[in-house]
């Protein structure tokens, strides 16, 4: 039986013409050289090679073998290589659910470098709304989701991979839009516009929190599911919201204006990853995750909350 050693040996000697340098180059003597090769002529029936004192040469059929056995040789190669690959998640595929707010901040970059880095990786992107997002990476529709840390972790693991400042949203017209910083009672009296608890828990908590420290509970007059709506609204004088730092680029901002908060509560996003996903893709994007994080953190003039020193990533 022609095994992958015995192409090895046909592809080198076809190279060399020279049972001497073939043998050299292959690590092995010449008489076994020459008795495998006449073994695997034997298999095949058919002669590879015309040998005289002087000279070896290929056959035709020997010439149209070289070029088939050169392909089989490449493919065990890639074979052998994408295998590796994969196994250190630098091919394969990857799902990546995202709330849509991260667009406006780690998403562009974590995906560009992880496509340049891992250009074999199938990366697919979808939007989904965090409390739907969390369910999806549980029960491994999706690999990877980028939200806002949910309340129930059971199963799955996490990465802080940004943290910044909430900010006041205002209606342009609205009598404290001129002020530099707000202090959160300043908004006692108005109606808010929020996200609903049930979808994103941890930002939701963040501004009744931030609002009770304070001295009051906020007056929630609307609530919707995406941060840009929330923006729209409040442009459109409905009312009064806290949103993180980011979302002042989106282009909802046009009616509404942005006031940094005195002692601002911190929006913390998280990858999300089932701890049941053995997908090796999951190590090698958290990993790039993490790079990201950092250098956004270092980068000059970021107005980013960095991570507490005891939680830091390494």
């Amino acid at each position: 039986m022609i095994e992958l050693r015995h192409f090895q040996y046909f592809v080198m000697l076809a190279e060399t013409l020279h049972f001497g340098r073939a043998a050299q180059q292959l690590h092995i003597s010449q008489p076994p050289l020459s008795r495998q090769i006449a073994l695997m002529e034997a298999e095949l029936g058919v002669q590879l090679f015309e040998r005289t004192r002087r000279s070896v040469r290929l056959t035709r059929a020997g010439a149209r073998f070289y070029q088939d056995a050169v392909e089989i040789l490449n493919s065990v190669d890639r074979a052998r290589r994408n295998v590796v690959a994969a196994s250190r998640g630098e091919d394969g595929a990857i799902a990546v659910g995202f709330m849509m707010s991260s667009a406006y901040n780690i998403l562009p970059a974590l995906t560009r470098t992880y496509a340049a880095a891992y250009s074999r990786v199938d990366m697919k992107l979808a939007e989904t709304l965090p409390n739907l997002l969390a369910e999806a990476v549980r029960a491994g529709r999706t690999d990877v989701g980028i939200m806002y840390r949910p309340e129930d972790l059971t199963g799955l693991n996490t990465a802080t991979v940004f943290r910044e400042e909430m900010v006041a949203v205002l209606p342009r017209t609205h009598p404290l839009g001129k002020a530099r910083v707000l202090d959160a009672a300043q908004l006692a009296e108005e109606s808010f516009v929020s996200i609903p608890r049930e979808i994103a828990p941890l930002v939701y908590d963040l501004v009744v929190d931030h609002c009770r420290r304070a001295g009051f509970s906020p007056h929630i007059r609307l609530e919707t599911n995406l941060q840009q709506t929330i923006i729209n609204l409040v442009g459109e004088g409905l009312g009064v919201a806290m949103v993180p730092m980011s979302m002042s680029s989106t282009s909802a901002s046009g009616n509404a204006v942005f006031k940094p908060l005195r002692n601002a509560p911190v929006a913390e996003v998280v990858l999300l990853w089932s701890r049941d996903n053995h997908n090796p893709c999951v190590e090698t994007f958290v990993e790039n995750a993490r790079t990201v994080w950092r250098d956004m953190q270092r980068a000059p003039g970021a107005r980013l909350v960095p991570d507490p020193p005891d939680t830091r990533m390494r």
